[in-house]
């Protein structure tokens, strides 16, 4: 069979010539493939096939080879919505996306199985079952994993008292070892010896609190969560000859408070024969129905039988042990399959892979091999125990846990949950439910408490959910809720569902500084954020509602109304405008995809003008059509927006960086014509395209407004507005930053005079499409004018002087710096800033 690295070469080789046959071709080509295996070969040096190329010919193959239920598919991933137009939608599905979320192609393949038993379980660069169609099967793998009898595991004896070593994962945004996480490895070191990883930096002298308590203790951010913490333990910072000396391994993390001692936990288990256990074990079928229609829990005995069978669709549909308290006796933590297993733990882009990789993986892994399971629980109750109103009952038991998540998140919509504290205490009365609620209120978004704890039972049983706040309490709401100068309001783009432009700018400025809370108010796309303090919540939300009632500043694109849709008042909110700063109007055609007669109408300039209490300009003439502004409301300290593209490239964030690689990997070393129409209609993209056509070697001609305007977009244009073609094409699962694609654009052909004079401090040419009002500079009369001025540009690649002259004169005050600018000015509004700076000049006083 070859090596991975041969295999690699291969495939690649394999697809190159692929993607370029004929349908006849093509058949053949896989046909031998999936009889003979990949034939010798190695790819161009220039061939960088897309997702969605490498996924067509996945596809070819996986079909060949029988190796896809289509029907079986569609039936077991209920969570997918299919547009059943007679393609073979399923198996594209699994090709770009389902095989790395471990959605297996039919009940008779094991994707995580085979992945971890016969390829790099470190890497997602190999379809598992592209693999086995091509190698695997002639080599004779097995597509699922082996089962297995072990013999009964000895009996503790009576006077049993095991040596454990506990590898306790941490995480805090803060940087903090809390109160609570002390208390907790205070308790449970007097069973283990125990070892702490947080997945963060943590500031100094908090690891000096688990001292006492702890054998060794690190803060380092590896991004791998829990199961990350686990691993690098025992394989670096502890390792595995450390754990050799131990009769047992334990798993724990700060996901729980304790509530009570750890006493009974042990008592029990120690005289339990078993292999491995843990808390509690739950199981995604068993759901409330269910448990009622059974009228019990459901004993471990009586899925037993069923978790042993090897056929399984999906990892959710198995047994599932809570990884936030495991313990693995000797024949468990010695078994070589197990330390790979913990070994290979690798970063993973989404959280419930984590969980059925390692989480449900561990369990199947060991359930398989024969290694006898317990539970300090008896039995299984309904999905999923410790997240709902049960995890209460269970206390009374003797359950030592509390989840965080079940308050701060609560994710089955439990009633009353405000009476925790009373609750906790009803059951263990000496739990410090005071540290408790102190932890939680720190790192959980209020919005979340607010939801959380806003459901209440109705008098027929049935919950009450939290509702938004209607328009007429909303101004009463206004004046009482306490508002916080740090609170910084970051809407997305209105027309477009994009965090971009100024308001990115200033976002980036501030991203990891976690004295500013940054609420990013979403639209409809999804928006991916890293960062400090950091709330990224829909705006028609109770969690936007509730994020805007509070912050003290919001940031404004359009308008403060097109900006935010919540009749937040200008007496207890500074509207602050960004998007004006040349003086220019951004082009409008829709808000939040609906057109200026739709639901959505564009609020009244004079009206939105009154709003705003501060704005930012780029030169001295701007901000005349303001007249209530503040008395200090007018900033002249040039446009964010241009610190977007004159900012190097090295200081920009990765998803920054990641959408100017993924662009460069389209672009293929070609130049770049962006095309914004400001309605849809003013630029004729039908002829653009036939000139495309025949500049397809060495022009790539792409489209995105920036006006929230959606024309058709006809081939070979590049539709950059169109999030299917930009997932499946460039893996980007969010729509592009308009500045990231305006600093790799030769030029930019658009028929917003605002986004031209933005344009201006690139240094490179743009032409307006016909019809441009109000420009010092030549407009092209037609498209055949427009063609031939873009013709120019990208040949001469100069500047036109009237257009540089514009452009500086509109910008005069914007040199790659304001966005820093308006961070200290804003900062200036609410700390005491010339006494810091008094302070800092003021000369050092002897002690003589």
């Amino acid at each position: 069979m070859l090596a991975l690295g041969a295999y690699r070469t291969r495939w690649l080789a394999f697809c190159e010539t692929f993607l370029g046959a004929d349908e006849e071709t093509r058949a053949r080509l896989v046909a031998d493939a999936v009889r003979d295996g990949l034939p010798p070969g190695e790819p161009s040096s220039s061939f960088d096939p897309s997702a969605r190329e490498r996924g067509r010919a996945e596809a070819a193959v996986i079909q060949a080879a029988g190796l896809f239920d289509t029907m079986g598919y569609w039936a077991h991933n209920k969570d997918l919505f299919w547009d059943l137009c007679g393609r073979n939608e399923q198996l594209e599905h699994f090709v770009l996306r389902g095989w790395k979320e471990l959605r297996h192609p039919s009940a008779d393949f094991d994707m995580w199985s085979y992945w971890c038993d016969h390829l790099d379980a470190t890497r997602e660069d190999v379809n598992p079952v592209v693999h086995y169609a091509v190698e695997g099967r002639r080599a004779g793998l097995s597509p699922l994993p082996s089962l297995e009898t072990l013999p009964p595991p000895a009996a503790p004896g009576p006077d049993h008292a095991p040596r454990r070593v506990c590898l306790f994962a941490g995480y805090d945004g803060d940087g903090v070892v809390d109160d609570t996480v002390v208390t907790y490895i205070a308790d449970l070191s007097r069973f283990a010896d125990v070892y702490y990883l947080a997945d963060c930096e943590l500031a100094p002298g908090e690891l000096e609190k688990l001292a006492p308590y702890t054998q060794g203790a690190w803060g380092i951010r590896h991004g791998r969560y829990d199961f990350g913490s686990y691993s690098m333990l025992a394989k670096d910072l502890v390792g595995w000859d450390v754990v050799d000396g131990y009769d047992e391994l334990m798993f724990a993390n700060d996901s729980c408070f304790l509530v009570q001692p750890l006493d009974q936990v042990f008592a029990k288990m120690d005289a339990t024969t078993c292999d491995w256990w843990g808390l509690q074990a739950t199981y995604d079928d068993f759901d409330d129905r269910a448990f009622d229609a059974l009228g019990r829990r459901l004993g471990l005995d009586e899925v037993g039988e069923q978790m042993r069978e090897l056929a399984l669709w999906r990892y959710s549909d198995f047994i599932h042990v809570g990884s936030y308290f495991l313990c693995y006796r000797r024949r468990v933590h010695t078994d070589p399959r197990f330390r790979k297993r913990l070994d290979e733990v690798a970063s993973q882009s989404e959280k419930v892979t984590i969980i059925l990789k390692y989480e449900i993986g561990f369990s199947r892994l060991l359930i398989l091999a024969g290694f006898t399971m317990a539970t300090f629980v008896d039995g299984i109750l309904a999905y999923h125990p410790v997240y709902r109103a049960s995890a209460f009952e269970l206390m009374h038991e003797g359950f030592p846990l509390l989840k965080r998540q079940l308050l701060t998140e609560n994710p089955f919509e439990t009633p009353d949950l405000h009476r925790w504290k009373e609750r906790v205490l009803e059951a263990a009365p000496g739990a410090d439910v005071e540290a408790m609620d102190r932890s939680m209120r720190r790192t959980a978004p209020p919005w979340s408490l607010v939801r959380s704890f806003g459901f209440r039972s109705r008098r027929d049983g049935t919950a009450q959910p939290p509702g938004h706040i209607g328009p007429a309490e909303f101004a009463d709401e206004d004046r009482w809720v306490p508002k916080f100068d740090h609170w910084w309001i970051f809407p997305v783009d209105p027309r477009t569902g994009v965090l971009s432009g100024a308001v990115r700018a200033v976002f980036e400025e501030v991203r990891d500084d976690p004295s500013v809370k940054k609420v990013v108010l979403l639209g409809g796309h999804r928006v991916k954020l890293g960062g400090d303090n950091v709330a990224a919540v829909p705006s028609e939300s109770t969690a936007g509602q509730m994020y805007g009632l509070r912050a003290a500043t919001v940031f404004c694109t359009i308008g403060p109304r097109a900006d935010v849709n919540h009749p937040l008042g200008r007496r207890h909110h500074r509207f602050l405008d960004l998007g004006h700063a040349t003086g220019l109007q951004p082009a409008v055609v829709a808000l939040a995809g609906s057109s200026l007669a739709g639901e959505r109408p564009l609020p009244p300039a004079d009206y939105e003008a009154h709003l705003t209490r501060a704005l930012v300009t780029a030169h001295d003439g701007a901000g005349t059509d303001y007249p209530d502004l503040d008395p200090d409301g007018l900033w002249a300290i040039g446009s964010p927006r241009v610190d977007l593209l004159l900012r190097d490239e090295e200081g920009l964030f990765g998803e920054l960086r990641s959408e100017l690689t993924a662009l460069r990997g389209l672009l293929k070393g070609r130049r770049l014509v962006l095309l914004s129409p400001a309605r849809g209609g003013e630029i004729d993209l039908a002829a653009l395209a036939t000139w495309a056509g025949t500049r397809a070697d060495e022009v790539v001609v792409a489209v995105l407004p920036t006006s929230g305007a959606t024309p058709r977009v006809p081939s070979p244009l590049v539709d950059l507005m169109d999030v299917s073609w930009l997932e499946g094409t460039l893996g980007l699962r969010a729509p592009l930053v308009p500045e990231m694609v305006w600093r790799l654009a030769d030029v930019l052909v658009s028929g917003t005079p605002a986004d031209l004079a933005d344009f201006s401090p690139t240094g490179r040419p743009a032409v307006a499409s016909p019809g441009t009002p109000d420009l010092p500079f030549a407009v092209p009369a037609d498209t055949g004018a427009l063609v031939a001025a873009v013709e120019h540009a990208l040949s001469d690649g100069q500047v036109e002087a009237p257009y540089a002259e514009w452009g500086r004169a509109l910008h005069a005050l914007s040199d790659g710096r304001s966005a820093a600018r308006l961070v200290d000015r804003l900062k200036q509004t609410y700390l005491p800033w010339q006494e810091w700076v008094a302070e800092a000049d003021a000369p050092a006083v002897s002690d003589a």
